[in-house]
Parts: C-alpha cells; structure tokens; sequence
C-alpha cells in the first residue's frame, strides 16, 4: 500500500496554520470537546491503478480519495466562515494536484455546528526512496509525486 497520509496531514496542517495558527486540525473524527472552526482531514480511499502495476502485482500507483470536513459554530457566520477556510484548504489540495470531486454542505445533526465538506482525488506513485549520510547518521527520505487524471 503507498501510504502519503502523514505527507497529506502536515501539507494542510502548516498550510493552513501559517495562516490561522490556533486552528483545530486533526486526522479523524472531531472530538465532543472540539473547538470550533476545526477542520478534519480523511484518506476515505486508496485503491492500487491495475493499469499501472508491474506483472508481478507490484503497486506502483494508487489513486487516493481525501475528504476535508470543516465545521463552525459561530452564530450567524458559520456558513462564511466555513467557505473560507475550504477556499484555503482548496488551494493547498491543488497545489499538491488534488482535483475536488465533491463539495457539499449537508445537514448536521447538530444544528448549532454548521459542516461543509469537500472531496479530493489523485494518483500518486510508490515514491523513490534515497539515503544520505552514513552510519549511524543516515536518513531516509521518500519523494512522491502525484498526478492529475
């Protein structure tokens, strides 16, 4: 399984942080005792591209499914101020070549918390892993790229 969850995570965590730092942003589902705005950030997929594997079944591509959840409870611009933030996080999503897929703003149970949602899709390969260093100094690190399709 090609994993970019942390990647994805920390992209939209510092992105939006720079611009708000006390923004409530987590991995899964939001807290009881959650404050409000915070934004949830979900891989909902990731299913290998059979087009693109090797004839040994090696994944070499997967096509990731994100969801970004925003919620506010602020009387009267909760709406607004949901829309902006999805505007910010959107940008961030492109910049890595997500493409939005889905955009909506259901009902919540919770009448006083206002949800707008967003979906994203891309393809993402394996990565290439490359070491430096030497002994006990070495570092792994993994590039990934992603496509639009």
């Amino acid at each position: 399984m090609i994993d970019v969850e942390s990647l994805v995570f920390d992209t939209v965590f510092n992105g939006v942080t720079s611009v708000y730092p006390d923004m409530n942003i987590s991995k899964g589902f939001i807290e009881e005792s959650a404050t409000y705005p915070c934004i949830v950030v979900r891989e909902t997929g990731n299913l290998p591209v059979q087009s693109m594997n090797t004839d040994d079944c090696a994944e070499n591509y997967t096509r990731l499914t994100y969801q970004i959840d925003i919620y506010s409870d602020k009387a009267g611009i909760a709406r607004s101020e949901c829309r902006e933030l999805l505007k910010l996080v959107d940008g961030i999503m492109q910049s890595m070549k997500f493409r939005r897929t889905h955009m909506n703003e259901p009902l919540n149970i919770e009448r006083s918390i206002f949800r707008q949602y967003a979906r994203y899709t891309v393809i993402v390969d394996k990565g290439i892993t490359t070491v430096t260093g030497s002994g006990n100094e070495q570092v792994e690190t993994t590039t990934f790229h992603m496509y639009r399709r």
